[in-house]
């Protein structure tokens, strides 16, 4: 019971980071692309390092957005999980319903998510030719290694 609480917190807190990302005014800097930090900062540094034109990252752009709303909305779908394992624990008798009822809505909004995230990256995909896909392989293969990606290197 515990990792799930543990489950639902660090998938809020992702949402909330990735939200917060996209509201930072950045500095425009060639190529389309704003400096900035945090999550909006970091998916533009690696639009620049794979050189994308305008065309890519506007669908590149949408699909993420696509996919931060999907969770974003997520997110507000599960802020009645404290409330409700709250409940379920301070009753007589553990309330066993109300707490497969939470897991079961952990599991569609897992099966949502994951069914956006595979859209995302099937739109990032097709919008990337095959340099572009071996660059962004091998970065998402080494991590980000602190600003590492923003200088420009493929790790």
């Amino acid at each position: 019971m515990f990792g799930f609480v543990i489950g639902t917190a660090c998938l809020v807190a992702l949402v909330a980071v990735v939200a917060r990302g996209r509201h930072h005014r950045h500095h425009h800097f060639g190529h389309g692309h704003y400096r900035g930090w945090g999550p909006r900062g970091a998916l533009n540094a690696v639009l620049s390092r794979l050189d994308t034109a305008p065309g890519q990252e506007k669908l590149i752009l949408s699909a993420v957005d696509d996919l931060v709303d999907r969770a974003r909305a997520s997110g507000r779908d599960l802020r009645s999980t404290r409330k409700d394992v709250a409940e379920a624990l301070r009753a007589e008798q553990l309330d066993e319903a109300r707490l497969d009822q939470v897991f079961g809505r952990h599991d569609a909004v897992i099966s949502d998510l994951r069914a956006a995230s595979l859209d995302a990256v099937r739109k990032i995909h097709g919008a990337l030719d095959e340099r572009q896909r071996k660059i962004l392989g091998d970065l998402v293969e080494s991590g980000p290694h602190y600003g590492y990606w923003a200088r420009g290197h493929a790790c």
